[in-house]
Order: C-alpha cells, then sequence, then structure tokens
C-alpha cells in the first residue's frame, strides 16, 4: 500500500489517519496478519509441492563456504546458490546481526546455521526446501544479571583486528565479533571457569582466561606457515591452499631479524630452489639470486624484480650499467643495479618469489629466470603509531688464513733455492739479502683483521582510518669496512605510502613514494690478496716515506687509489581500483623510477712506483636511467556452478631510456684535484651513449576454483620487445596449473583422520628470457678508432633482424601436506625446464671482417631438480613453544643439445650431456720422490701430459639448504638458522709457487724436502726453469687446489625480549622490544685455506657461489645490539 500526501483546505487524510489511536492499533494488526498469513502460504505450498520435490535435510547437507567480514544476508546468499534450499525471514529481524568471519570449510547448513544464528534469539524450521527463520522473543526470568567483559583485539604492532571471532568455550558457541575497530562486548555468566577463544583467518587461536578484571586486550600472533597466509602472485594475491603455482615467500619479521643492509643477504638458504651467493663482504656489495638453476649459455640470468607492482629497470645490456671502476662491483650485480640496494629493508613487508610457469608465465618474455615481488609496507587502521628502531654493531672477517710465520716463511725460500741449485742474492732473494729478517708484519691481520662498525637509526609513523590510512619511514645507516682506513657507506632511505578508500568501499587509490640516496667510499681495490706478501716486506723506506720494490707494489699505495659512488633513487607509483559492478573491478598501476649513479676512480701519483715517472689520473662517469609503466587491468569474479571463477585482462606499457657518460681524465698538477675533470690536463671520452628500450603487452589470466577442492589456472601473455628485430618482435607465452585439494574428499576424511591437509598440483608452460642489450639486431657502428690522425668510424657489429627471446618450458608436479591439525606440513616440488633458442655469439670467418654476431643457437639447457621443505610445531604452549622449518634442494643442471657442438666457439666450454659450469682438471697424483715435482695422471697414455689428459668436473651445486629453530618463552624469542651447500670449487688459492717471493699458508709444511721424500705436496721452488716450477704450471688446473668446497654456516641468531605490558603502561610505550642479532657467525668447512667459498666474483669459476681463484674480502659476520619501541 502507498500513501501520497495531498493538500486540502480540510487538511491531510492521511495524516488523520495515522494520528488516530485506533487507527495503529489496526495497522499493527493487519501487519500481524500478514505475517501469519505468510507462514500459512509458505506451508500450504510445501505440502502441495512435496509430492514433487526430494527431500534434503539442513542436518546432512553439506556446503564448502567461507565469510570475510560479511553479513547474515551474503552467508545466506551463499547457501542458496549451493543447495536447493530457499530461506524465509524477516529483514528487520536480521539486519542487526554483526559481519562474520569464518574460515572455508566443509560444513553441514544446520551447523552453519548454528553459527550464524543464536539459538536463544532465532528458530530455525525446515518444510521440505523451505527454511524459515524468525526470531524468539526473550523470555522475562528473574535471573541474575551477567557480567559485562569487553576490550580490543590487536596484532602483534597493536593494529586493531576488525572481524575475529569470539567463542565461549563453555557452551562452545560463537557468541559475537571485534568491530571495525577491532573492540569487543560480551555478557558472561557470573559463575564458573569462563575462558573465550578468539579465531581469526591468518592468525593463530588465542584463549583468554576470564579474571576479574572487565577490560582486556588481546594480541594474536599471525599463523606460521598457515594454509591460509596470503600470498603475493602476479597482478593478484591467493593462498598456499588455493594456490597452484610454487611460491616461496618471506616475512618482514623473519627480514628484520637479520643484520643486512642487502635483503637478499638474508634469504639465503630460506627458500627451496633459491641459490643465493654473495660476491664479497664490502658494505654494499652485490648479492646474486638463481632461481631453479641456470637457464641460458650467456644471457642475462638475473630474475625479474618487481616493486609493489612495478618491474624495476634493469640495465643490464641498456648501456654500461656501470662500469666497474671498483673491484667489488658495489654497483650492482652482473652489470646491474639491485633494486635491494635502494630499499630499507625495514619498509618491505614481505617477498614472494615466483618459481614455477603458472607462477611466472603472466610476466612472460622477462620471467624465465624466475620473478622477485617485493611488497613495501601499507598504513593500518588505528590511532598513530610511532616507531623507533636503533641499533649499532660490529663487523669482522670469520675466519683469517693460517699462514707461514717468519721463520718458517725464510726456511722454506732458502730451501728452495737450494732445491734450484741457485744462490740467492739481493735481485732474486731480497727478503733474503737485503730486507730486515728479524721484522714481520701480519698483512692479513693488518688489512682486513680490523673491526668495521654499523650505526643504524630509524623512525616510523603510521596509522589513519578506514578511509584513509598513512605510512612513513625514514632511516639512515652507515657502515664501515674492515680495511685499513676509513672506508664506508653511507645510506639515507625515505618513504611514504597513502591508502584512501570512498566510503562505499567501490573506489580506492594507493600512492607510494620512495627516494634513497647512498654514498659509498673504498679503495678501487681489494686488498684482501696482501695475506700472500712476504712477511717482511718493508712499508716505509728510511725516510718515513712508501717503500717500493721492484717486486711488489706497495699494499698501502692501494688504500690511496679511490672509489667514490653516489646513487640516488626515485621510485613513485600509483594504483587505482574501481568497482565498477559487483564483481567486476577496473585497476590501474602507474609507476616512475629515477635512477642516478655518479662514480669516481682516483689513481694519485702517489699510489704509484716514483721510479716509473707517474701521473696522476681520474675517471668519471655517469648514469641516469628514467622508466615509466602503465597496466590497467579488469577483474571480474562470478560464482559459477558452485565454484568461484577469476578472470583477469590488461595491458602493459613501459619505456627506459638511460644516458651513460665516461669521461677520463688525465695529467693532473695536483693531486688534491684529482676529484674535478675541470683540473685535468687532458681529457677522453670514452663512451657517450643514449639508450632507450620499450615494451608493450597484453595479458590474461582465468582461475576456477571449485569448492576448494578442485583448482585450475590458466595465464596467456603476448609480449613486443624494442630489444628484437621486426620479424620477431612479438612473442606468445603461457602457461596452465591445476590442483586437487584430496583431503577435501570424504573417503579422505573418513580413513586419514591424521591428515588435515593435501593436496595435488602441477603446471606446464612457457617464458622468455629477454636480457641482451639493445640494437643487436642492427648494425652498430663506433667512434672510438682513428684513421690517419683523425676520427674515423667503423663497423661495430654485425646486424641479426631475425634473433628472439630465449624460450623456457618450465613443467612442475608437487604435493603439499599437512598433519595433525597442519601442525606438520610438508612439501614436495619436482620440476624440468628447458630452456631454447640460446642467444650467443656464432663465429664467422676472418674474411668477413667480423670475428662473430649474435645468433639463436639450437642449443637446450636443462635443469632437473627436487624441492622439499619441512615445517613443524613442536611445542605449542601458553608460554613457551617452539617451531622448526627446512628446507632442501636437489638441482641438475646439463647441456641436452647443441649441434655442430665442435664447430663451434663453445667445443672447448660445454659438453653435451654435461652441466653448462664444468672445468677441465688434471688429476694430480701426488709428488715424485726423486725430485720433488708434482705428478699427474697420463689419461692418453701418449707419456707426456697435455690438454688431453684432462678430465671434466662439475663445477656447481648438488644440492642446498637449511633448516631454522625458533623458540619463545613469555617475552623471549629466541632464533637459530643454519645454511648448508654441497659443492665442489675451491679449496686451496696458490697465487704464486711455493718457494718463490711471497708467503703460503701453513698447508706447505707439509711439502716435500730432501729429507722428506713421501710428501704429499711438491717441493719449494724459487726459480722458474726448475724441474719442481715446470710441475706447477699445471697445478692450479687440477683437482689438487679442486675439491669438496661445501659447507655448513651458522647463518643467523636473533635474541629478543619484549618487555611486559605493565612496564610499557608505565612509560606509555605501546611495545618495546630489546635484541642482539648476528650473522655469518661460524662456517664448518673440509678446509681452512680459502676465506670463504660462498664468494663469488667475474673471472672466477663459472659455477654460483663455487670461489674464486683469488682471495676476496668475504661475508662478513656481523653482530648488532638493538632497541625497537613503538607509541
Amino acid at each position: 500500500m502507498k500513501f501520497s500526501a495531498q493538500s486540502a483546505e480540510g487538511g491531510n487524510p492521511c495524516k488523520k489517519f495515522f494520528a488516530s489511536k485506533k487507527s495503529r492499533h489496526l495497522i499493527r494488526q493487519i501487519m500481524r496478519l500478514s505475517f501469519v498469513l505468510a507462514i500459512i502460504t509458505f506451508a500450504t505450498s510445501s505440502l502441495i509441492f512435496a509430492s514433487n520435490t526430494k527431500g534434503q535435510s539442513i542436518s546432512t547437507t553439506e556446503v564448502v563456504l567461507g565469510l570475510n567480514h560479511e553479513s547474515v544476508f551474503s552467508a545466506i546468499e551463499k547457501i542458496q546458490k549451493q543447495t536447493p534450499f530457499i530461506f524465509i525471514y524477516r529483514n528487520t529481524d536480521l539486519k542487526e546481526l554483526k559481519e562474520i568471519n569464518i574460515p572455508v570449510q566443509k560444513r553441514t547448513v544446520q551447523e552453519l546455521l548454528d553459527v550464524l544464528f543464536n539459538s536463544k534469539r532465532f528458530k530455525i524450521t525446515q518444510l521440505n526446501n523451505r527454511i524459515l527463520i524468525s526470531s524468539i522473543k526473550p523470555e522475562v526470568k528473574a535471573l541474575p544479571v551477567d557480567i559485562r567483559i569487553s576490550g580490543i583485539v590487536v596484532d602483534e604492532d597493536g593494529v586493531p583486528i576488525p572481524g575475529v571471532s569470539i567463542l565461549f568455550k563453555q557452551n562452545n558457541r560463537l557468541s559475537t565479533a571485534t568491530d571495525r575497530n577491532g573492540q569487543f562486548g560480551i555478557n558472561l555468566p557470573d559463575e564458573g571457569t569462563k575462558v573465550l577463544l578468539f579465531t581469526c583467518i591468518g592468525y593463530q587461536n588465542t584463549e583468554q582466561l576470564i579474571g576479574l578484571e572487565n577490560s582486556y586486550k588481546i594480541v594474536m600472533k599471525p599463523s606460521v606457515g598457515s594454509l591460509n597466509e596470503i600470498q603475493i602472485i602476479g597482478y593478484g594475491t591467493t593462498t598456499r591452499k588455493t594456490s597452484t603455482g610454487s611460491v616461496a615467500s618471506i616475512t618482514a619479521k623473519e627480514i628484520e631479524k637479520q643484520p643486512v643492509g642487502n635483503p637478499l643477504a638474508a634469504l639465503s638458504g630460506r627458500m627451496s630452489g633459491v641459490l643465493i651467493a654473495q660476491n664479497n663482504g664490502v658494505p654494499g656489495g652485490a648479492v646474486q639470486v638463481q632461481i631453479r638453476g641456470q637457464n641460458s649459455l650467456s644471457s642475462g640470468g638475473i630474475p625479474l624484480y618487481v616493486i609493489d607492482g612495478v618491474p624495476f629497470t634493469n640495465f643490464n645490456g641498456g648501456s654500461p650499467a656501470t662500469d666497474n671502476l671498483n673491484a667489488f662491483g658495489t654497483s650492482g650485480a652482473s652489470g646491474g643495479i639491485s633494486p635491494f640496494s635502494m630499499i630499507n629493508p625495514s619498509d618491505i613487508e614481505r617477498i614472494d618469489i615466483l618459481k614455477d610457469a603458472d607462477a611466472t608465465s603472466i610476466y612472460g618474455s622477462r620471467a624465465a629466470n624466475g620473478v622477485v615481488l617485493i611488497t613495501t609496507k601499507k598504513g593500518k587502521p588505528g590511532k598513530v603509531k610511532i616507531g623507533l628502531n636503533l641499533n649499532t654493531g660490529f663487523t669482522e672477517v670469520n675466519r683469517l688464513i693460517p699462514m707461514l710465520d717468519l721463520e718458517q716463511y725464510l726456511a722454506m725460500r732458502t730451501e728452495a733455492f737450494k732445491n734450484d741449485g741457485v744462490t740467492p742474492n739481493t735481485n732474486n732473494a731480497p727478503d733474503l739479502t737485503v730486507w730486515d729478517r728479524n721484522s714481520s708484519t701480519d698483512f692479513q691481520k693488518m688489512f682486513i683483521g680490523n673491526r668495521g662498525h654499523i650505526n643504524e637509526i630509524q623512525a616510523s609513523m603510521s596509522g589513519g582510518n578506514e578511509q584513509t590510512r598513512f605510512f612513513f619511514n625514514s632511516a639512515y645507516r652507515r657502515e664501515s669496512t674492515v680495511f685499513l682506513g676509513d672506508n664506508n657507506d653511507k645510506r639515507f632511505s625515505s618513504r611514504l605510502n597513502l591508502d584512501h578508500s570512498s566510503l562505499n568501499k567501490k573506489f580506492t587509490a594507493s600512492f607510494s613514494v620512495s627516494y634513497a640516496n647512498d654514498n659509498t667510499n673504498i679503495p678501487t681495490g681489494d686488498v684482501s690478496s696482501v695475506y700472500n706478501l712476504p712477511p717482511n716486506l718493508p712499508l716505509y723506506d728510511a725516510a718515513g716515506k712508501l717503500f717500493w720494490s721492484t717486486n711488489y707494489a706497495n699494499p698501502l699505495a692501494t688504500l690511496l687509489k679511490r672509489y667514490t659512488g653516489v646513487t640516488n633513487n626515485l621510485i613513485a607509483n600509483a594504483n587505482l581500483k574501481y568497482t565498477i559492478l559487483q564483481g567486476l573491478t577496473a585497476k590501474a598501476n602507474f609507476g616512475y623510477t629515477n635512477t642516478r649513479l655518479d662514480q669516481t676512480a682516483t689513481n694519485p701519483a702517489s699510489s704509484q712506483n716514483p721510479a716509473n715517472n707517474p701521473s696522476s689520473s681520474a675517471e668519471f662517469t655517469n648514469l641516469n636511467a628514467q622508466n615509466w609503466i602503465i597496466e590497467p587491468t579488469l577483474d571480474y569474479v562470478k560464482n559459477i556452478g558452485g565454484g568461484v571463477l577469476t578472470a583477469l585482462v590488461g595491458t602493459s606499457f613501459q619505456q627506459n631510456t638511460s644516458n651513460g657518460l665516461d669521461l677520463f681524465g688525465s695529467n693532473y698538477s695536483n693531486e688534491s684535484l684529482l676529484g674535478t675533470l675541470g683540473a685535468a690536463g687532458t681529457t677522453t671520452v670514452i663512451y657517450n651513449n643514449i639508450v632507450k628500450y620499450k615494451y608493450n603487452a597484453v595479458f590474461a589470466k582465468l582461475n576456477y576454483n571449485w569448492r576448494e577442492k578442485y583448482l585450475l589456472n590458466a595465464t596467456f601473455r603476448r609480449d613486443g620487445s624494442s630489444r628484437f628485430g621486426p620479424k620477431n618482435r612479438f612473442g606468445n607465452f603461457g602457461a596452465i596449473g591445476a590442483g586437487w585439494v584430496f583431503s577435501n574428499e570424504d573417503f579422505v576424511k573418513d580413513n586419514l583422520s591424521f591428515l588435515s591437509f593435501g593436496k595435488l598440483r602441477g603446471s606446464y608452460g612457457t617464458t622468455g628470457n629477454d636480457q641482451i642489450a639493445n640494437y643487436i639486431y642492427l648494425p652498430l657502428y663506433s667512434s672510438s678508432s682513428t684513421y690517419l690522425g683523425n676520427a674515423a668510424t667503423n663497423v661495430g657489429s654485425l646486424s641479426n633482424e631475425s634473433i628472439q627471446w630465449e624460450t623456457t618450458k618450465k613443467m612442475e608436479f608437487a604435493v603439499d601436506l599437512g598433519f595433525l591439525k597442519d601442525r606438520i606440513s610438508f612439501t614436495a616440488n619436482y620440476y624440468r625446464n628447458r630452456s631454447t633458442d640460446q642467444i650467443t655469439l656464432n663465429a664467422l670467418a676472418t674474411q668477413s671482417g667480423y670475428s662473430a654476431y649474435t645468433l639463436n643457437l639450437p642449443a637446450t639447457i636443462q635443469n632437473k631438480g627436487l624441492e622439499l621443505e619441512l615445517n613443524t610445531s613442536n611445542v605449542l604452549t601458553k608460554d613457551f613453544s617452539w617451531r622448526t622449518s627446512a628446507n632442501i634442494t636437489f638441482n641438475s643442471n646439463k647441456v641436452t643439445e647443441f649441434p655442430n657442438l665442435d664447430k663451434s666457439f663453445y667445443s672447448t666450454t660445454y659438453i653435451v650431456g654435461q652441466p653448462i659450469n664444468v672445468i677441465r682438471l688434471y688429476h694430480f697424483l701426488g709428488v715424485n720422490p726423486a725430485n720433488g715435482a708434482a705428478m699427474y695422471e697420463d689419461r692418453d697414455g701418449d707419456g707426456s701430459i697435455t690438454g688431453n689428459d684432462r678430465y671434466v668436473a662439475n663445477i656447481g651445486t648438488p644440492f642446498f639448504g637449511g633448516f631454522n629453530n625458533t623458540f619463545t618463552y613469555k617475552g623471549f624469542e629466541l632464533g637459530i638458522f643454519f645454511q648448508f651447500n654441497h659443492r665442489f670449487g675451491v679449496t686451496q688459492i696458490v697465487n704464486n709457487r711455493p718457494g718463490a717471493l711471497g708467503n703460503q699458508n701453513d698447508y706447505w709444511l707439509g711439502r716435500w724436502t730432501p729429507t722428506n721424500t713421501n710428501a704429499s705436496l711438491p717441493g719449494a721452488s724459487a726459480t722458474a726453469g726448475s724441474v719442481i716450477a715446470a710441475s706447477y704450471n699445471n697445478f692450479t688446473s687440477s683437482d689438487a687446489v679442486y675439491g669438496d668446497a661445501s659447507y655448513l654456516k651458522l647463518r643467523s641468531v636473533n635474541l629478543s625480549y619484549a618487555l611486559p605490558s605493565e612496564w610499557l603502561k608505565q612509560i606509555k610505550m605501546s611495545s618495546c622490544n630489546i635484541f642482539i642479532q648476528g650473522q655469518n657467525l661460524y662456517t664448518w668447512a673440509k678446509n681452512k685455506y680459502i676465506l670463504d667459498t660462498e664468494t663469488t666474483v667475474p673471472g672466477g669459476p663459472p659455477g654460483l657461489g663455487t670461489g674464486t681463484l683469488s682471495q676476496v674480502l668475504p661475508p662478513l659476520r656481523t653482530i648488532v645490539f638493538g632497541v625497537n619501541c613503538s607509541f
């Protein structure tokens, strides 16, 4: 009935009607009668159609669904979609009910209705397929008044958690839930024991015993390894429970427990399938990442880094990304800038590494080497929170190499000359005839045996309301090196994140901007190699000036050659989202990065031998790189056929521009002006490049989840890149993944009660690798040469318009298991990746004028492996917990195909059927007892030792992993993490021949002598023409210096104490942790004659992390103390 107001002189008849007391009573009677008639109609229609309806009971009919802060009406709609039931109710009876949050699982309709509706307030009646929900009028009873309990539920950071379900354990019924501000109120009987159970997806269940207090603050901890733990994937999120791909994750809590400046260093050994090695221990030094083996012969193997949805610029090949002025590669790994060196680890919320085709193919041509997704912290609703983190500590070399002392060294030198039959003199033996035989310097201790220092301060502020949230953080870190002198790296970083949503939640916007400035001041060379200087080598002459020898450069002079690098990095992005219709959402992601790198390397005349009449020089380079990207997408979600269909389509527009300039200044009149290019007498342009790279793509993803039992995911991407010629500029990539959660099957539930979760999954697809230099498909010209004294231009390389992406086909089969309510979880991944169309050089006849050109070779590289992960919650009590996690990866790499290999450049480098990284070694047989010379196996039996007598050894890591134990007791937490690598690599470094001018480690105390003819090591020789000296020619290419380079590292230990809340209230803090953290604390290895087999530098053995043939500064032992407080 509809009433409309009318104006009349007699007044409004409607107003008169409603003003009547009898009329109002009549209306109430009509409404009651209407509801009774509705019930009679419902019952009658049910009886009429009873004969045609197959009866189903709500107590036996099952549904699979979960609710995430949803209303009762939403729950009823979901039940109706999965069952034949029709619900009848009055909106006014249900509209006051709070939103519900319950995990996804199978329940009967009756069980679900019991959770949704309090039996004291509502009555549920079933008549065939119709369900009537009616309210029950409360009975007036003379009962004692219940006590009122209230409080707030927060996370470990003090942020309120909305939608937490609260269960009164004494009657085992859902009693209430927290509101949007995390607050709750509940009436409990004022008698007996009272315990409340708090549950929420992503958090551990928490119990609270109700005592005399009426108000409580409940702190919920995140679930460790929870199946409902969120995982970040390409253009979306998923959970471990419903994922069909392979994703490894680490959160901020785990990163912040380790005292590292580069978060990549904190990942080593913690993720299966992810091999990480540090190039050195210099602050800001590069860290290399390899995901599931090496896929390419020569193109880059760097993963794709994506920061808050924006691909980070990889300069490899663009223009000289770094000019490698310094010996440490602090500017980045393998000619690229690591995004992690530009990001404060404390800004990172989580890092997710995508490994298989299902997870990576959405990134198409750039995902063959895996994808690293970096998500930074966001503001959370609640009061403004201020955080302060202060820490200080020191670094030092983990172990030094035991060397011969002065007496042992001089005895070896004297013996060497005697073995050679040569008399030492001032030219060939200054250490025996000129230098002080009683003066000794421990060069190792002097140059790298010092302590570096770390000081860091961070301040953050976050907060907001349901509409607008913010997070701001600034940090300053200064870290010095263990080198002699003042050498340091200083970094300032700042980040602001803003999130806003409209009142109706249809529109959301996220904005992020970060700035980082990094200043590095170190020597241009690594002084770690001074360890083998003669111990009596003078450093100063009689006049107090630097001593110079014709045999050695003064090591102090190395410290005078300086490298300074200044990096400024700006990253900004915006993400807009609007819900067009229910289930249909439009998104747009905008990103911009600007990186400027300025480097200077100075070479003063004072750092060079005056006898050579040196002059001062300096080199100046700068690189300015800009990258922008726009990615609009459409998301669609719909319930279909009892399952959930999710679809995504989008496109990507990206452009990188980089300007590189390298200038060399010489003939400086004054060393103090070396940092100024204008003071140079002569200036030479080394290079001046401008490079532009454009990239465009369209992509789509389709996912179907049927009752969280059967999972299907399909992805497709078509990429276009300016790095390739017109004939192959575009490529298609895609994958399909599937999963079966067999633990949701009835036959599994009925027979395997100990199995709480079980899932089989698999995927297959293709990805690409585009890490090549720009413009390779074009003929390039160079102006670096001259003709008749004039500048000239010559052809630098031959064009190839047919060059295309390397393609990697990835296959995976995996099983995820959970036991004893997921107290134990286990994952096994088997994978096989095959990479084809290898981009590399091919030889040309010299008559062509070119030595080689770039093309795609039909070689195939295979990586096959098994990843195993185990997580256990060993002990979980109110005051004490003990958790363990472990992982191990077995990887096998080999060249499966290489047509015409014997006729190519690579006939002596690669072998079909063998890994990419192999080395050919002579087999060391021992020592000839007659003359002390080294002996090697004559494998071909021709009577002489030649290159044909070498055998092939695999330089690599067959398996690696780590295991972690975390203990908590009340406010204390202790974490102990070990990392292990089984590998074949360098075990002994012999930079010069034992007996020559230079010290050796004490391993050579076991050398051959005329009185020790059964020794296992060759004798000492001082001159190149001796029999012993000649036998050393093959020594460093033999298994005498290569072998088992495996190690076990105590990678990290952290101990923290959280101050009790009672103390914090007195000082008005919300949290305060005092901590001590250690990194690279101890190494167990078979050999002690190499600083660290983990270090990998260009020019060393080919396998990642298998050492180097010269000593470099290793990853340092680091110990810091600090306090982290919030207000």
